[in-house]
């Protein structure tokens, strides 16, 4: 591992305090706080997805400049856009909500659009500067920092709406963002980079369909969208479930998704030593039937056939952060490992459009749909079917579908499947256990 990497963990926390903010659960809720409906909703959370195919222009570039330059430009200006709507957030509410929700979408398209070229910049630079078989602990250590960021912003956000909900909040909040974005450009700037003279450039135009269809790319990519389909469409209408159909405060949000990271981080902790020996199939696998439950639990609670108290709640937690941490890491491993060498940035450009494209379009569709089902209401025996359990029983079943297509994904064999459960639920417990055990004896008799 490059001897500077640690910057890259402090680099995310600030980074995830800020975008958790603007691109998060708290944007969501101050776009419901203006009473819009769930189609507008789709669009500001569709905006940061589909942008992300600024990727595929901006490949052609990134090379040229330098990684850490052409990253830094635009999270530079990304931060600035930051300011701008913590300005908008402190509009008080005699301004018109239309006028405050048009200002707003304007600068989450600046902001996301700034992301979308910069961000096709961060996989290859840190494929290049990461080894092969580190970057299992890599990617668990980064998604752990920035895990660990959300939920100390989440809880934050959460205390500052339930002590003090006030018209001005989600401006002191966005302000927060802003300089949580400003100090993560101090840390970007000390990740090692990659000469640009050191990196191989393809100056022939790419045959993006060639490399759409390579197989073992394009079997991954079409399992990737389907269970895209699902999560970026949960990822849009829980918190409107949630206020609606639950009447949940807007603290009680804001502390769910922090519990829910809160489960995502320990999963990250227990996974992350153990993914880079027993492969990613079984991890998605995993992590499928995770979801699975957790839709259906959901669409259960939408139904009335089970009521929403504590513990329900706290099984929805554990099931959406457990999966969230099994298919983050497995997710993003895998394509690391599938993509060649030659036109990595591409390639990579590539996958992360098709999967943004679908995590934004889907719910775009969604949004119409929810709203015409709004009053909607048919009784089918116990099951009572509306907008809510119509949808979370569609997406348990997408998942279903995604975890067919996966048997068709190509990997090598490192451990079985009932090798990878018991190494999961018994042995990587009791070795984190007997870590964590270590370190507390290490700390009283230091």
């Amino acid at each position: 591992m490059p001897p500077d990497i640690h910057n890259v963990y402090i680099y995310e926390v600030f980074n995830t305090a800020s975008w958790s903010v603007v691109l998060g659960s708290p944007m969501l809720l101050y776009f419901q706080h203006l009473n819009a409906t769930a189609t507008i909703l789709a669009i500001a959370a569709c905006l940061a997805p589909v942008l992300n195919i600024l990727q595929i222009p901006a490949a052609h570039f990134v090379e040229r400049v330098g990684y850490r330059r052409f990253v830094l430009s635009g999270w530079t200006t990304r931060s600035i856009v930051v300011i701008v709507m913590a300005l908008v957030a402190f509009l008080p509410d005699s301004v018109d909500p239309a006028t405050r929700m048009v200002l707003m979408l304007c600068l989450s398209f600046i902001y996301n659009a700034m992301r979308g070229i910069s961000v096709c910049g961060f996989l290859p630079w840190f494929t290049h500067i990461v080894p092969e078989s580190r970057r299992g602990e890599f990617l668990a250590k980064d998604q752990l920092a920035g895990a660990l960021a959300a939920i100390a912003c989440l809880f934050i956000a959460g205390s500052l709406f339930h002590l003090h909900n006030a018209w001005y909040s989600f401006g002191i909040l966005f302000s927060m963002s802003a300089a949580a974005a400003f100090t993560s450009l101090i840390f970007l700037r000390r990740i090692p980079d990659v000469p640009v003279e050191k990196i191989v450039s393809n100056p022939v135009p790419m045959p993006w369909r060639e490399m759409l269809f390579y197989p073992p790319f394009f079997k991954y990519v079409r399992y990737n969208l389907i269970i895209n389909m699902a999560l970026g469409t949960s990822g849009v209408f829980w918190v409107r479930f949630f206020r609606t159909s639950l009447l949940v405060n807007e603290s009680g949000v804001l502390f769910v998704a922090a519990f829910s990271t809160i489960v995502l981080a320990m999963g990250l902790f227990l996974v992350g030593p153990l993914i880079d020996r027993a492969g990613n199939k079984p991890a998605l696998t995993a992590s499928g039937m995770l979801f699975i439950c957790h839709f259906l639990g959901w669409a259960c609670v939408a139904a009335k056939i089970i009521p929403f108290n504590t513990i329900v709640l706290c099984l929805q937690v554990f099931t959406s952060g457990m999966g969230g941490a099994l298919w983050n890491l497995a997710n993003v491993r895998t394509v690391m490992g599938i993509v060649p060498h030659m036109g990595r940035p591409h390639f990579l450009a590539l996958y992360s459009v098709t999967s943004n494209l679908t995590v934004g379009l889907v719910p775009l569709l969604w949004g119409p749909v929810m709203d015409y089902l709004n009053h909607w209401q048919f009784a089918w025996g116990y099951w009572q079917w509306n907008s809510f359990s119509l949808l979370y029983f569609t997406l348990a079943f997408t998942i279903g579908v995604g975890l067919f297509m996966l048997r068709s994904v190509v990997e090598p064999i490192t451990m079985t499947w009932d090798v990878f459960i018991t190494e999961l639920l018994v042995k990587t417990p009791s070795r984190a256990v007997s870590r964590l055990i270590g370190r507390l004896r290490g700390s009283v008799i230091g």
